[in-house]
């Protein structure tokens, strides 16, 4: 499935060479001029070679500029509408909704790249043989975390969430054989989950991580490191966006791709979930 190739661009113009990175910027600058553009007069607009644009293609996975242009033309109504840049002052919300709609579907096709069928029915294969979860994030990542537990409580598991690293890991320490942690940030580089990481791996733990595609710390300490397309959230935000439904929608796969190959039992447990739900509410009516 083909990415777009403007959010691709964002997504790793910071780790380009110099070269390749003024290249980037007049592209996002005003990609509609560039479509127009052959090799040589982009070069000579970024102070650079045509040479140095085909490296750029074939960094951003593109076989060469004549490619670029058409992924560019391909996306050309989008960028007419302006619905690359971020929220801006007074913003229509119908603009608003088309920006978030936009992004938010280039990053779960991302995200379905980045989940291969093996790591998935890896950490199915884990969580079939484990009795016990725990699982920690910080900020938004905490209600990944929350979900998590309430997805696998109500399927029979033991799905321990808390913000209290001292609990976790004296509870770790007693924890059961093929016990799991399971770390969650986006980032990768909250020192709280790095730390926890770390201890859960020498208490004897299998460790997961689940961070945006990038080569974080909490993916590289990790036995299986999960990973979600990169959401390039701008400041402006009051609490995370693009990431969280990432994050959310990674644990929906892992959670169906569980289900799909345990379906009488979990169909089973369900129901028992639900009948025990409805027993409270009748004796609280």
């Amino acid at each position: 499935m083909n990415t777009n190739i403007l959010f691709r661009i964002k997504e790793q113009i910071e780790a380009l060479p110099k070269s390749e990175k003024k290249i980037a910027e007049i592209v996002l600058e005003n990609p509609q001029a560039v479509i127009q553009m052959n090799a040589t007069e982009l070069a000579e607009v970024a102070e650079s070679s045509p040479a140095a644009i085909i490296r750029f293609c074939h960094s951003m996975k593109l076989k060469g500029f004549t490619e670029l242009k058409l992924q560019l033309s391909a996306d050309s109504h989008q960028i007419k509408e302006n619905l690359y840049t971020e929220i801006n002052p007074n913003e229509e919300i119908e603009l608003i909704k088309k920006k978030l709609v936009l992004n938010t579907t280039h990053v779960l096709n991302e995200t379905n790249n980045w989940l291969t069928k093996e790591q998935i029915d890896e950490v199915t294969e884990h969580f079939e043989a484990s009795s016990m979860i725990y699982t920690y994030g910080l900020g938004a990542s905490y209600l990944v975390a929350l979900d998590i537990q309430q997805k696998y409580t109500r399927i029979g598991k033991v799905v321990v969430s808390s913000q209290d690293t001292h609990y976790l890991v004296a509870s770790m320490a007693v924890a059961p054989k093929n016990t799991i942690f399971f770390g969650i940030s986006n980032s990768g580089e909250k020192q709280e989950v790095l730390s926890l990481m770390k201890t859960a791996k020498e208490l004897g733990l299998i460790t997961i991580s689940l961070t945006e595609a990038t080569n974080n710390s909490l993916s590289q300490q990790a036995d299986i490191a999960l990973k979600t397309g990169i959401s390039g959230e701008a400041p402006l935000r009051s609490a995370a966006t693009s990431s969280l439904l990432t994050q959310l929608y990674a644990i929906d796969i892992l959670f169906y791709g569980y289900a799909t190959k345990n379906y009488s039992s979990i169909l089973e447990k369900l129901s028992q979930s639900k009948r025990g739900i409805s027993v409270f509410n009748q004796r609280n009516q």
